[in-house]
């Protein structure tokens, strides 16, 4: 489990991990893990990118690209594609600050996937997929061993297809292989090599603009950028690791990742609109990013006893490497508007010439040792405390201007935590974390003369419940919490264009969640989270400023009725509900509010012998929504009605 890094039961845990599992992937035809993410309670999406990689999201009111996948940063270095949901098992989504176990991140959550492994059994599972917008999918997940020991086993999942948009000339076209081979040398030590391999090609698309302050007079699939000019995105990574048991009570894992991509390509992107209320201004952007990381880890589980007292201890190292380049030209939009009438577009300009460079240079190395007891007191209560500690250092060179900086920084992450257990079914618990993130780039300095910026730290409190019924077959959750962050980038009052870090945050609430089977027929999956998340401190904005993106009422709801016996046996029906309260727009406090919005969704599918027909239709309504914004000048789109069908055939 993503809370202790540790197989423990989630009532003896005092923290909430939302599970999603593979059978939910599959129920609403997920093929990106954003489409995931639309029934985690309390995760809302902050910012896609331009659909150029996994992401930004918020977990209690703060945002984060945090993702790992089995244990380790799959994001460090650089923005990677879409994670590819063909060879995901499962995704957890731990809330609150996991910084005692893995280093550097928000104290709001982050979310771990993972990814499916060899079985013993051999098959060959294959997938077609059909949708709205000329959606093609094409899929293989198969596996089984290799020997006739059954000591060496694989399992290989590929995915390929394309799919045109709602958006006007967008569109992406995605290939996706993920291979896994596992050795058990001897009973008591196994390895495994994995490998996931993708590679995209997506139109660069920052969505759609608001009208003073409003939205709704430019259609959602009105494109702003340019046709036909596409990105290319690459990312590889190889994952090994090593298992072994000493005996019964005492085991050791150790784990490396090699992880490299790219991304280039041309787009044009609106930086503003001109008093005649129809003209955007854009710049043209040339992108050529690279990034390398080496990750290493080694942990050692133990369960003893101290007397009375039983303890689950986990010792932990591991290490980060990774370089980041990134070279940016742009256009000057002062001199050269390259505007585009927003109710009448005129595309195939004549390209305006990229005066504007930066070429940066970014390399990190983090270096962190954490400890954990996860300690059973008495047969009621159970208490937890780790540790962690991460010396970081960092050096960040503008090659043009030759602007640069290095930093070192060491940091402690502690949490406590601690479960009163009235009855088997029923957990109380409370419990209090830190975390650290560094804050990239660097002040207004100039040369030598720059300095890095401070760490952004967070400080949580947290009191819930969690209910196991039916066996353990349902869970209930729910709590109130309170996340404090300091240091975090603020604008510079005396330099514009610049930051300082002066700024402090906070985000208080409560959710309620519920994931599991309310009978053998019927699963469930959602929640409610009121999120009040607002500025502290700042040189600009004023106390109380509420964040970007962060709607006070939010909530999610996913069930899923299949019939266990008799001649309907296989069929299965369900639908959803995504809901979002208004919320900021931009980060500059103008007023501009992204509206309230209910979004429903359908679903239905028959299995039959080897075989699995589905049909979905998300937004059933086809209701116009807005799920993120930048700025008034970026807002992201919901997707309209989109139906999609499916089969999968298992030999």
């Amino acid at each position: 489990m993503s809370a202790t890094k540790t197989d423990t039961r989630q009532l003896d845990v005092p923290q909430v991990v939302t599970v999603v599992p593979r059978e939910l992937i599959t129920d609403i035809n997920a093929t990106r893990v954003d489409r995931a993410f639309d029934y985690v309670p309390g995760l809302t999406q902050t910012n896609n990118f331009g659909g150029l990689g996994t992401f930004a999201y918020a977990i209690r009111g703060v945002t984060t690209a945090e993702i790992f996948r089995n244990g380790l940063a799959a994001n460090r270095g650089g923005p990677p594609p879409l994670i590819d949901t063909q060879n995901i098992e499962r995704i957890e989504v731990l809330k609150g600050a996991g910084g005692a176990l893995f280093g550097r991140s928000d104290p709001g959550g982050l979310v771990n996937i993972v990814t499916k492994q060899p079985t013993t059994i051999r098959f060959v599972e294959m997938g077609g997929l059909w949708g709205s917008f000329e959606q093609f999918r094409g899929t293989i997940d198969s596996g089984g061993a290799l020997n006739d020991e059954k000591t060496l086993l694989y399992r290989f999942n590929f995915a390929g297809g394309s799919q045109n948009s709602y958006r006007d000339f967008v569109g992406d076209d995605r290939l996706f292989i993920a291979p896994v081979l596992s050795w058990q040398i001897t009973p008591d030590t196994k390895l495994t090599v994995e490998a996931a391999i993708t590679r995209n090609n997506i139109v660069v698309d920052r969505g759609v603009v608001a009208v003073n302050k409003q939205l709704g007079f430019v259609p959602i699939s009105r494109f702003l950028g340019e046709p036909g000019q596409v990105s290319r995105q690459s990312d590889a990574v190889l994952q090994v690791r090593l298992d072994h048991r000493f005996d019964a009570d005492w085991q050791m894992r150790l784990a490396t990742q090699f992880n490299t991509g790219t991304l280039n390509g041309e787009s044009a992107e609106g930086r503003g609109l001109l008093s005649d209320n129809r003209t955007v201004i854009r710049d043209r952007n040339f992108r050529d990013y690279s990034y390398d990381s080496v990750i290493g880890q080694a942990e050692l589980v133990g369960r003893f006893r101290t007397g009375e007292v039983g303890h689950i201890l986990l010792l932990g190292f591991d290490r980060e490497d990774f370089d980041n380049r990134q070279l940016y030209l742009r256009s000057n939009f002062n001199t050269f508007p390259y505007a585009i009438d927003i109710y009448n577009p005129r595309y195939g300009q004549p390209l305006p010439p990229l005066t504007r460079a930066s070429n940066t240079l970014e390399s990190v190395t983090d270096t962190g040792f954490y400890a954990q007891d996860l300690i059973d007191l008495a047969p009621q209560w159970k208490a937890l405390a780790g540790v962690r500690f991460d010396l970081f250092e960092r050096s960040f060179k503008q090659r043009i201007g030759g602007n640069s900086a290095e930093q070192t920084r060491a940091a402690a992450s502690p949490r406590a935590g601690l479960v009163y257990q009235p009855i088997p079914e029923l957990a109380l618990y409370a419990n209090v974390s830190t975390s650290f993130r560094p804050n990239i780039g660097t002040d207004a300095g100039l040369g030598a003369g720059s300095r890095a910026f401070e760490p952004e730290t967070g400080l949580g409190y947290e009191v819930g419940a969690k209910v196991e019924l039916y066996g353990g077959a349902l869970l209930l959750t729910g709590a109130a919490f309170r996340i404090d962050r300091e240091n975090v980038l603020t604008a510079d009052p005396s330099n514009s264009g610049f930051q300082i870090t002066a700024g402090g945050v906070r985000s208080q609430g409560f959710e309620f969640t519920a994931a599991g089977q309310l009978t053998p027929e019927l699963r469930i999956i959602g929640g409610y989270t009121f999120t009040d998340a607002f500025i502290t401190k700042d040189n600009v904005l004023p106390v109380g400023a509420p964040l970007l993106n962060i709607p006070e009422h939010s909530g999610t709801m996913l069930a899923v009725y299949e019939v266990q016996s008799g001649p309907l046996r296989g069929l299965g029906i369900g639908g959803g509900v995504r809901a979002a309260g208004e919320r900021a727009g931009d980060s500059s406090n103008s007023g501009f509010k992204l509206p309230t919005y209910v979004v429903a969704d359908a679903l239905g599918y028959y299995k039959y012998e080897s075989f699995r027909f589905g049909l979905n239709v998300e937004n059933v309504f086809d209701t116009t929504y807005y799920v993120g914004s930048v700025s008034q000048f970026r807002v992201d789109t919901g997707s309209p009605r989109r139906i999609t069908g499916s089969l999968l055939v298992r030999f």
